[in-house]
């Protein structure tokens, strides 16, 4: 029995998703479903870890002022979590969802954090570290007040435990966190920005430190390398929705597999990367993220093709 997947959300959010009929700027839209629910990547991970048996923990930042709808909402989801009141304000995200043109996604980028905030960030992970956490995702992007290297020293405190991290960061986060000894999980467009394209880029990365590399491709599945070996995974069938949360359902996937394993050495990589490419199309099924199709997901694990890469 391993221990939980203890996600880390340093800019968590409100997650508000309207589904309308057709999106006209500069026009009154009329709203006929909203949903709202506690959200941010790591929020989003960790209720997919529950929908796949695993037990999670959300270790995230949240508001110093009442009431607090982020720890409410958690609250309402069911799920395990350990807040650090650092931010004057959750931040909003806005998902616009029409059937013609997809998701567009309208996000806040979040109030600054207290200056307190790194150092209690860093004791709440140890405690959970110190009480047995199976493995640690950490997600999403850094709000103001914090460096962009906090999560690549709170990788370096994981490591000091001998629990296996996923960084699931972009920008100058996922450049300090990339010699960090975290499994990096880039999409497209986030490796191409830090080592260019492909799976020439992923090796590159591997060779600089980073243990692993997972690359989500979207529709095209993902690639994931090693030091010993390149795959590259497709859908089992093309799939239509919401894509928000897509990559997070897959870093669920990865995550359990990684505390199953113990390390990243120990993974069986080909069957992992199936279970990553399975459980992200199951997420595009759902209306919301941090939900999955299971049965399609149970289906689809099965018949994802992995081929090994040069």
């Amino acid at each position: 029995m391993t221990g939980p997947i203890v996600t880390v959300t340093l800019n968590p959010a409100v997650d508000v998703t309207y589904r309308v009929d057709v999106l006209r700027p500069g026009e009154t839209v009329r709203v006929p479903d909203v949903r709202s629910r506690a959200g941010g990547k790591g929020v989003n991970v960790a209720a997919v870890v529950r929908e796949l048996g695993g037990e999670s923990v959300v270790l995230a930042l949240t508001t110093t002022r009442a009431p607090d709808e982020f720890r409410d909402g958690l609250d309402r989801l069911g799920l395990t979590h350990r807040l650090v009141p650092a931010l004057p304000a959750v931040r909003r995200t806005v998902a616009v969802v029409t059937r013609a043109d997809g998701t567009t996604m309208l996000q806040e980028n979040g109030s600054p954090a207290a200056v307190t905030a790194e150092a209690d960030v860093a004791a709440a992970l140890k405690a959970e570290l110190s009480a047995g956490a199976g493995a640690v995702v950490i997600s999403g992007s850094v709000p103001g007040g914090l460096g962009a290297d906090v999560p690549a020293k709170l990788v370096g405190l994981c490591r000091r435990y001998g629990v296996p991290v996923i960084a699931d960061v972009s920008g100058a986060a996922l450049r300090e966190a990339a010699g960090s000894g975290a499994v990096l999980m880039p999409n497209e467009d986030e490796l191409k920005e830090l080592a260019g394209a492909g799976v020439e880029a992923c090796r590159d990365l591997v060779a600089a430190g980073a243990p692993a590399v997972v690359a989500t491709c979207g529709p095209d599945g993902a690639i994931a390398v090693t030091a010993r070996n390149a795959w590259r995974a497709r859908p089992a069938e093309v799939v239509t929705g919401n894509p928000a949360g897509a990559g997070d359902a897959g870093a669920a996937a990865l995550a359990l597999r990684l505390a199953a394993a113990g390390a990243v050495s120990e993974v069986d990589w080909r069957a992992a990367l199936a279970d990553v490419v399975a459980t992200s199309a199951a997420a595009v099924l759902r209306p919301v993220a941090g939900e999955i199709d299971v049965a399609a997901r149970a289906r689809w694990v099965r018949a994802v093709q992995v081929e090994r890469m040069r």
